[in-house]
């Protein structure tokens, strides 16, 4: 029995390209022209605006509220209320926003010269734009991803021309910490327009208190989870500047981190695709236990072959994109990549959770996360450097994974894990795909 009709296969299979295609351009452009900034900026101005990144981003949760999947699984199973829904979201989201503008700034004001406190706030602007994100909620509960790609890919296209033009000219480092504030401006304005073009009006949408406490109420284990997450994964920059005192030194692991990072655009956009599946499946726990196993299958594979392609290739090929200003950077990559198995079978572990309703699991798995990152990260950091903060987070993410694996639901974990190591799995995806 099929579990879905043709149709909505075809749009499952379209929405995981357009999200794909779309990451995939922003992957582009960052190895591209994000490079090229990285090299006209310099590690020491790198390190700033990698800094300001990581303190802002410790406290985005306070914006986004874990609402993203959330918002989605509830406008797939409770469509009727879709106008109260996004539009109690996006208030929510607004309000945060400007928590988190207020709370890095007095961070950053209380801890770093005022410079340093400036292009924090520039980058911070960037928040309160995104609350529009909301949009891209609804469109991925009507499998619309191309909508949202469309929107980013020409908002990359932009960006990138107006940041190749501020190469050009030697524009200053605080024009570049502008880009992010423009760039979530316009990517609001672009959605905004399909939006609107598929019939949808902002008018409509209606902040509702109930709604509110219902969606607070849920997200709460998500809330905990990302503040935790969003803590050990931005920690290391933060550390190496408080132990180190070197922006330069924050620079050149972020020059490495960066690159490293570029893939795990992967298992968010197929996760993010096939969402609306597993939940419309939620009636079949054999169909969901096998989608799940295929998607495992995917996640493993994929990481080891980005970990095979970037421990072979490595040292050549960020050493072609920094050049000699950045001689940390080729060995931090190569640390960092090993993080991709973890990193992509935690996303789609994840996702399953919040499709099973056990949302609260994922703040068990953050904390154990954070706790050895953490722990590892301020033994090692004074010890070894930038290379110890590294090897902290490839020490707390994989004693994670094996540590759910083995412990949630044995029956479960570890057999459909082992399971997805059989390639067949693939075949089986490729096969069902081009029905």
């Amino acid at each position: 029995m099929e579990e879905i009709n043709p149709k909505e296969k075809n749009n499952y299979v379209s929405n995981s390209f357009w999200m794909l295609l779309e990451k995939s351009a922003r992957v582009i452009s960052g190895i591209l022209v994000g490079v090229l900034v990285v090299r006209y900026l310099g590690d020491a101005q790198f390190g700033v605006i990698t800094y300001g990144l990581g303190v802002i981003a410790i406290l985005t949760i306070f914006s986004t509220l874990g609402l993203d999947s959330l918002v989605v699984r509830e406008l797939l199973t409770r469509g009727k209320n879709k106008y109260e829904i996004i539009g109690t979201a996006f208030w929510m989201r607004f309000v945060g926003s400007l928590i988190v503008m207020g709370g890095a700034c007095f961070y950053s004001l209380m801890r770093d010269p005022p410079q340093t406190t400036f292009i924090v706030f520039l980058l911070s602007i960037s928040i309160i734009f995104q609350s529009f994100t909301v949009i891209d909620f609804y469109f991925q509960s009507e499998v619309k991803g191309k909508f949202t790609a469309i929107s980013q890919v020409i908002t990359l296209f932009v960006s990138a021309i107006i940041k190749l033009i501020f190469i050009f000219i030697k524009a200053p480092l605080e024009w570049f910490a502008t880009m992010a504030a423009f760039e979530a401006g316009f990517a609001a304005f672009t959605q905004f327009v399909f939006y609107k073009k598929e019939g949808q009006m902002i008018r409509y949408w209606r902040f509702n208190f109930k709604e509110a406490k219902l969606l607070l109420y849920l997200a709460i284990p998500l809330i905990l989870s990302s503040f935790v997450q969003m803590l050990y994964q931005n920690a290391d920059t933060i550390l190496i500047a408080r132990f180190l005192r070197d922006m330069g030194q924050v620079g050149q692991y972020g020059a490495g981190a960066r690159i490293s990072q570029a893939s795990y655009f992967i298992p968010v956009a197929i996760c993010a695709a096939v969402f609306p599946g597993i939940v419309n499946n939620r009636d079949n726990k054999e169909l969901q236990i096998k989608r799940l196993t295929q998607l495992y299958s995917l996640m493993i594979w994929g990481s080891l072959t980005i970990i095979a392609g970037g421990m072979i290739f490595g040292d050549l090929v960020i050493g072609f994109l920094y050049g000699a200003k950045f001689p940390a950077a080729p060995h931090i990559f190569k640390i960092h990549i090993w993080l991709s198995l973890p990193i992509f079978w935690g996303t789609a572990w994840g996702m399953w959770m919040l499709a099973m309703h056990e949302q609260k699991y994922l703040f068990y798995l953050q904390l154990i996360n954070a706790t050895f990152t953490l722990v590892s990260e301020y033994i090692l950091i004074p010890r070894m450097g930038i290379t110890g903060a590294a090897y902290a987070l490839l020490i707390g993410s994989y004693f994670t994974m094996f540590f759910i694996l083995i412990i949630y639901k044995p029956r479960e974990g570890f057999p459909i894990f082992l399971k997805a190591l059989n390639p067949r799995n693939i075949l089986e995806v490729i096969r069902y795909s081009k029905k």
